[in-house]
């Protein structure tokens, strides 16, 4: 009975309804029609919106036959099909529709892109790609062109949106966010919340090239030879590096839109991926050595500038920067469970810091550990 209604009290999470997109060039990699997932808000969140971005990597690769294969793999998953797609679908965290739990977000209208390009939400291909036995799309710009023009009137007539995401999706609030504020009304209220969107263009631990000089620039080739990056001035910035405005740290100071930041400031997806340390699986440090954790912490203090040098320029940012491994919250308990929490033991969970910013970025609303890893106990995984 107990686990019964525990179920029913805590675990109310939403239930959105699959829906295609419009435009019938907006394909998924195996040339489905993309889709999205759509949950009616009610109350006080009818006239308020959440777009949200899923996550899950990109098509990458040291050359183009590696990146040729990851797209036919991905277009054999959800990653890059509609068909695996439930007509609903279940969410938690920042979906749940338990006021108790979720008081910020329970009542609004959803928008849930799912992630089916492989290219971070963007770029774009006129004639597909062969790779062996399938045709193979790039269409990511269309996908979300064709959702946001569906909407393009109930959005213009909304009190506050906010774009969110996760892993690439955070990536894709970056890219997108500024397109979305130049298209709708000045009185709608349009407010950034990637979470683990930050991918920092580093020197690997290893000493191999940086992510931007074995991947990214493959990956711009693939996705970005037809259409440039989304932010248009980030662009006109960098007209030989189009390749930069695929990453937040260069987007940035082209975003004219409030931003608060979600990230774990010992990102589990950075540490292998960016850094090539590959010691951090069980979301500890125990078994890194000194130098490696000597990387490590120089990518948690440029985190931490990057965020406050936001800040510096945008007074109205917000943040929640923890010193525990992590990589993506929103969709999950932890985005408003206790133990989460900047300081530990403090109200400041992810839901409540957000939260609170999205009713008031005139306040502070900066959470950023001033500890190191295993020092916020409640999440430190030891």
């Amino acid at each position: 009975m107990y686990l019964f209604l525990y179920c029913i009290l805590n675990i109310s999470s939403a239930i959105q309804t699959l829906r295609q997109v419009q435009d019938q060039n907006a394909l998924c990699l195996d040339g489905t029609r993309a889709s999205y997932y759509f949950e009616q808000g009610n109350g006080d969140g009818a006239d308020k919106y959440l777009i949200f971005f899923e996550g899950g990597g990109w098509i990458q690769g040291f050359d183009e036959a590696e990146m040729l294969q990851q797209a036919y793999d991905r277009s054999n998953t959800n990653m890059g099909s509609s068909k695996f797609q439930a007509t609903t679908t279940q969410m938690d965290g920042l979906f749940n529709r338990n006021q108790n739990v979720n008081p910020y977000f329970y009542n609004w209208n959803t928008i849930f892109v799912n992630y089916c390009d492989g290219t971070g939400h963007q770029g774009y291909r006129s004639q597909p790609l062969q790779i062996k036995d399938k045709t193979i799309y790039i269409r990511g710009e269309l996908i979300f062109k064709s959702i946001f023009s569906e909407h393009l009137i109930k959005l213009s007539q909304a009190n506050k949106i906010v774009v969110s995401g996760c892993s690439a999706g955070g990536l894709a609030v970056f890219s997108w966010i500024q397109y979305i504020r130049d298209r709708l009304p000045l009185n709608v209220q349009i407010l950034g919340a990637p979470d683990s969107g930050i991918f920092l263009d580093l020197q690997p631990y290893d000493g191999a090239q940086a992510a931007s000089d074995r991947r990214q620039k493959q990956y711009h080739k693939l996705a970005n030879e037809e259409v440039d990056p989304i932010n248009e001035q980030c662009v006109k910035n960098y007209p030989n590096e189009k390749w930069k405005c695929h990453f937040a740290q260069y987007l940035l100071q082209f975003i004219n839109v409030p931003i608060f930041f979600m990230q774990s400031l010992y990102d589990t997806a950075c540490i292998p991926n960016i850094l090539h340390i590959y010691n951090a699986w069980d979301y500890t440090l125990t078994r890194c050595d000194y130098k490696e954790r000597t990387c490590i912490e120089a990518m948690r203090k440029q985190i931490i500038n990057l965020i406050n040098d936001r800040k510096l320029s945008d007074p109205k940012t917000g943040s929640f920067g923890v010193a525990c491994l992590e990589h993506c919250f929103t969709q999950k308990k932890i985005f408003y469970t206790s133990n989460w929490a900047i300081p530990n033991d403090s109200q400041w969970t992810i839901a409540n810091s957000l939260g609170y910013w999205i009713q008031n970025q005139e306040q502070n609303n900066m959470h950023i550990d001033n500890v190191y890893w295993p020092d916020n106990k409640g999440c430190s995984n030891i």
